[in-house]
């Protein structure tokens, strides 16, 4: 039956897209981590601009000032790294989610080739038991026929 020549695809193609899905799955992972270190690092900026803006207000040395202005700068370049970080996440997790979906179509197309295969051999051998019962009818009908042309 075609099922028995398919049956062995449908199984790599399945293993395929299992293997699609767990590459999603830890992309999206990594994607959710990037995003959380990101709102982290954008949380602290926040946090340590209100923490020096309360200390500068009793005033701040020059030297302090400069350390101030110079954490900040690092800690925009870290956001702005941290940023596209999450962006290439996200689209590589794009990426692999339509990889997955491609392979679960492909699955779902050979085993929808199966399953039309298979009525198609099941009308097949209905039509054919049918004409097996209609010539066995017939055969019995001519076999009563001539019996009584007999008698």
């Amino acid at each position: 039956m075609i099922n028995q020549r398919f049956a062995m695809l449908i199984k790599v193609q399945q293993q395929r897209e299992e293997k699609l899905q767990a590459q999603f799955v830890k992309a999206q992972q990594f994607y959710l981590q990037s995003e959380q270190k990101y709102q982290g690092l954008a949380g602290y900026r926040t946090d340590y601009i209100l923490q020096s803006q309360q200390q500068g207000s009793v005033g701040l040395q020059s030297r302090q000032y400069n350390q101030f202005v110079n954490f900040i700068g690092k800690l925009d370049q870290a956001i702005l790294q941290q940023s596209k970080a999450v962006q290439q996440a996200q689209a590589a997790a794009e990426q692999r989610k339509q990889s997955w979906l491609v392979a679960q179509k492909k699955r779902k197309a050979l085993e929808l080739l199966v399953q039309r295969g298979e009525h198609a051999e099941l009308i097949k051998q209905a039509k054919q038991e049918q004409k097996n019962a209609d010539e066995y009818a017939s055969q019995q009908f001519m076999r009563n026929r001539l019996h009584a042309e007999a008698n």
